[in-house]
C-alpha cells in the first residue's frame, strides 16, 4: 500500500510538471497578463530598493493589482519609479504567455515573481478562464473571416482524417486542473501521514509500556538483591557466632570445677586458669553487634573520624559490624545530621554515596536506599561499596 501511494504520487508529480511546462507557452488572459506585468514591475522596484512589502500591497489590493495601482503607491518616488512605469507600460498593452513575462526581467527577479504569480493564478482561477475579446471587424469583413475560419476548420478535419498531427492544445482552465492534481497529491500525502501517525503513536505506547515494565523489573531486582545481600551478611555473621558459642559453653562448664579444686590445692595455678578464660570472653564480644559513627571519607575513601558515640558536627554515617573487620553503613537518620551533610554534599556524600544528581541537593532529608559496605584495612575503615541515597522533602 505504501509503495502504491508513492508510485501514484510520482505519477501525479510528473503529470503536473508536464502540464506546467505547457502552461508556460499558453497565451494569458488580459487580467493575468496585467497582473504579471504589475508583479514584474513591483519586484523590479523591490530590486532597486524602494518597493513596499508584498503583504502591504496585497492588503491594499486583495483582488489583485495593476501597473496603474502601483503608480498610485510609488508616485512619490519620482524618476526612479517613472522609468520602471514607462518601461512596463509599453508591454502592458500587448499580450503574451508566462515565457514572455520571464523575458521582461532578470533571472534573479523572476525567481521572486514566479511563485507570487503562480499563487495569484491558484487563488483566482476565474482570471485564467477569461477569454480575450475578439477585435470587431468592419461590416462586410465578418463574412469573409467567417468563411476563412470554416475553411481552416475543414483543413484541420482533413488533416485529422489523414492521420496528421497539428500540435498539442492547452485548455483554458489549466490552472484549475493543476489545483485538482495538487489537491489529490496533498490528499495522498495526508492519508499517508495519518496512517504513519497512528503507527507511530501505537509504537510509542508500546515502548512506554515496555519501559515501565522494565523499570519495575529493575526496581524489583534491585530490592531483591539488596535484601539477599543483607540476608547473606546476617547469615554469615550468624554462623560465626554459632561457631563460638559451643566452644565457650563447654570450656566454661568443664573449667569451673577444676578452678575450685585447684584453688583448694594450690594458689599458684589460679592465674593460669584466669588467663585461659579471657580469650573466651573476647570471642563473645567479637560476635556482638557494634555500631560506629563515622565522619566523611577522605580522598582515599577512608573514613576520617570514627567514634562509638554520635558527635554532632562530625558524625554523618553509622556503621554496623559483627566481626570488627566487615560492616555496612548508611546515613544517620537525624535532621541535624542531614542539614550538616547537605551543606557540602560534594565533600560529605560523594565519596561514600551514589545516586541520581546527589551533588545538587533537591530536598532536606537524605534517604538511604541501599546500605554501603566497608572493611577495616590497615587500621582504618575503607569504603568498598558505596551506599545508594536520594533526597526527599
Amino acid at each position: 500500500m505504501k509503495r502504491l501511494s508513492l508510485f501514484m504520487a510520482a505519477i501525479i508529480c510528473l503529470a503536473t510538471s508536464a502540464l506546467a511546462q505547457i502552461a508556460e507557452n499558453q497565451t494569458l488572459s488580459t487580467t493575468l497578463w496585467k497582473q504579471g506585468i504589475a508583479t514584474c514591475a513591483h519586484y523590479t522596484a523591490h530590486a532597486r530598493g524602494f518597493a513596499k512589502r508584498i503583504d502591504e500591497i496585497k492588503s491594499k489590493y486583495p483582488q489583485g493589482y495593476t501597473l496603474d495601482d502601483l503608480n498610485e503607491v510609488y508616485s512619490n518616488q519620482g524618476r526612479k519609479w517613472e522609468k520602471i512605469y514607462n518601461e512596463f507600460k509599453e508591454e502592458e498593452g500587448k499580450n503574451g504567455s508566462i515565457s514572455d513575462l520571464k523575458e521582461l526581467v532578470t533571472p534573479q527577479i523572476w525567481k521572486l515573481v514566479e511563485p507570487e504569480f503562480q499563487a495569484y493564478i491558484t487563488e483566482h482561477p476565474e482570471a485564467m478562464q477569461e477569454a480575450p475579446a475578439a477585435p470587431q471587424d468592419p461590416e462586410g469583413e465578418g463574412n469573409v473571416k467567417e468563411g476563412e475560419q470554416q475553411q481552416k476548420e475543414g483543413e484541420d478535419s482533413a488533416d485529422k482524417a489523414n492521420g496528421g498531427f497539428t500540435g498539442m492544445s492547452c485548455p483554458a482552465n489549466l490552472p484549475l486542473w493543476l489545483g485538482i492534481l495538487g489537491s489529490l497529491l496533498g490528499l495522498c500525502a495526508l492519508l499517508t501521514a495519518l496512517s504513519n501517525r497512528g503507527k507511530i503513536k501505537e509504537m510509542q505506547r508500546t515502548f512506554a509500556r515496555e519501559l515501565d515494565r522494565t523499570n519495575a523489573n529493575l526496581q524489583e531486582f534491585s530490592t531483591d538483591a539488596a535484601d539477599q545481600m543483607k540476608a547473606l551478611s546476617i547469615r554469615l555473621t550468624g554462623k560465626a557466632i554459632r561457631k563460638n558459642e559451643p566452644i565457650v559453653e563447654p570450656e566454661a562448664i568443664e573449667e569451673k570445677p577444676q578452678i575450685v579444686e585447684e584453688e583448694v590445692v594450690a594458689d599458684d595455678e589460679e592465674p593460669q586458669q584466669n588467663d585461659e578464660v579471657e580469650p573466651v570472653v573476647a570471642q563473645a564480644e567479637d560476635g556482638e553487634v557494634m555500631n560506629l559513627f563515622m565522619s566523611r571519607p577522605d580522598e582515599n575513601d577512608d573514613f576520617t573520624r570514627v567514634s562509638d558515640t554520635l558527635e554532632p558536627g562530625n558524625s554523618i554515617y553509622v556503621l554496623t559490624t559483627f566481626d570488627g573487620t566487615h560492616g555496612t553503613f548508611e546515613v544517620i537518620d537525624k535532621p541535624e545530621v542531614h542539614r550538616f551533610a547537605l551543606m557540602m554534599p560534594t565533600e560529605n556524600l560523594i565519596r561514600a554515596c551514589s545516586g541520581n544528581a546527589i551533588q545538587i541537593p533537591s530536598g532536606t532529608r537524605i534517604v538511604t536506599d541501599r546500605a554501603g559496605e566497608a572493611e577495616f584495612i590497615d587500621g582504618r575503615w575503607h569504603v568498598v561499596v558505596k551506599a545508594i541515597i536520594h533526597y526527599e522533602g
